[in-house]
């Protein structure tokens, strides 16, 4: 590992680009993600419940390893999305 130092600003930046990548991923494959579901057999909801009890709307989080507590919680610069409507 090097000896250099990163600023919070340019994890952040990482970071926010990374959560913007998962979202379009996500966004991009709503519909094979949802095909996946329901063909994998363990299909317990509808699509129409899915879509009546919002279950699609969701917060993703991504926490770098190195800003995280040796022992508890999510760590520094925390972010979240609400994503696929």
């Amino acid at each position: 590992m090097s000896d250099k130092t990163l600023n919070q600003k340019d994890k952040e930046a990482w970071r926010d680009f990374l959560l913007q990548e998962v979202v379009d991923y996500l966004q991009s494959n709503k519909d094979e993600i949802m095909s996946r579901y329901f063909d994998g057999g363990q299909s317990k909801l509808t699509l129409a419940e899915i879509e009546e009890f919002q279950l699609m709307d969701f917060d993703v989080s991504i926490t770098l390893h190195c800003d995280k507590h040796s022992s508890f919680g999510l760590g520094f610069g925390f972010f979240k999305a609400n994503i696929i409507r």
